[in-house]
């Protein structure tokens, strides 16, 4: 009986390690999904274009022009691409399964008079792995690609001059955010943003967990999880996030979060509203269930976007 006993447990251990190293992997190697259209899908003319980053990853991206001097640059989530994210894509790691098109954004940006930027970050769809084994930082590594984004325009006669704003959804006004803080003097130019459900990816990897396992279940495979983060990435669990650089952002933004996100604390994102010290808002996104409803809403809803980036761009 003991042996029994010893074997149960000892197979409960096998299980804990092997489910808390999978989930460590869901964070370090983010999903890279395929880009099955284009802008030329949607009738729009584009630019395929591609700049490099301060530490040599090609990033690659799409840039449709104007009829204005306003330039709008997308930043997507993590996992996903510029293009957005396909049914058709298939992962154990993946979190939803319609489709999600950040080009109808795009559309109605153009429709405006808005040239647009988007790009695929480091890792994900047409772009270049990073440099530390395609690891990601969620932010903290993925910054240096808007960084470079911002050089790109800086570098072409006809974006130099324009005023620029952010649409910038999860890792993506992560991305922004730290971007912002550790080189202000590259954003001079920049008016305004759209902040859409940016996260801590601690809160997000224990609300998430407490959904599929009971928060109980979260609170026991938490540490382990946070543990082999820390050893097998690059960067901590609990610093994966824009906390500690939400109080330098000098341009006005708008934070927009679905309020019925399962896989959040709603006193993140807030957290990050109380730090701004810039001009802001906080626009709910109701009548939704799911977080990834909330990267769809200004496809199909693009008013309160439109009337953000209006009122300072």
């Amino acid at each position: 009986m003991l042996v029994y006993i010893i074997l149960a447990v000892f197979a409960l251990l096998l299980i804990y390690i092997a489910t808390t190293y999978f989930i460590s992997s869901t964070v370090i190697y983010l999903d890279r999904q395929p880009v099955p259209k284009n802008l030329g899908d949607y009738g729009l003319d584009f630019e395929d274009i591609t700049f490099t980053t301060s530490d040599q990853v090609k990033i690659k991206g799409w840039l449709i022009p104007g009829s204005t001097d306003k330039l709008v640059i997308i930043t997507h989530v993590g996992g996903l691409t510029k293009y957005g994210s396909t049914r058709e894509f298939k992962s154990i790691s993946k979190l939803y399964n319609k489709e999600i098109e950040f080009l109808k954004v795009a559309r109605h940006l153009h429709d405006q008079g808005y040239g647009v930027l988007m790009f695929d970050f480091r890792n994900h769809g047409e772009s270049d792995p990073s440099p530390n084994g395609g690891k990601a930082g969620v932010g903290l590594e993925e910054y240096l690609d808007v960084i470079a984004a911002m050089q790109f325009i800086a570098g072409r006669d006809d974006l130099r001059n324009k005023d620029v704003g952010f649409v910038s959804f999860c890792m993506g006004a992560n991305s922004t955010i730290v971007a912002m803080s550790k080189e202000p003097e590259v954003f001079k130019d920049v008016k305004c943003m759209v902040a859409i459900q940016p996260i801590s990816m601690k809160v997000f990897i224990r609300t998430y967990l407490g959904k599929l396992f009971t928060p109980v279940g979260a609170k026991l495979l938490m540490p382990l999880v946070s543990k082999f983060v820390a050893w097998r990435g690059k960067y901590l669990l609990e610093k994966m996030s824009p906390a500690d650089y939400a109080q330098d952002i000098k341009v006005p933004t708008m934070y927009v979060q679905t309020k019925n996100d399962p896989w959040t604390d709603l006193n993140d994102i807030k957290g990050f509203y109380a730090e701004t010290p810039a001009p802001k808002e906080f626009f709910w996104i109701e009548g939704t269930k799911h977080r990834f409803e909330g990267y769809q809403y200004f496809g199909e809803q693009p008013a309160k976007m439109l009337e953000w980036l209006g009122k300072w761009m």
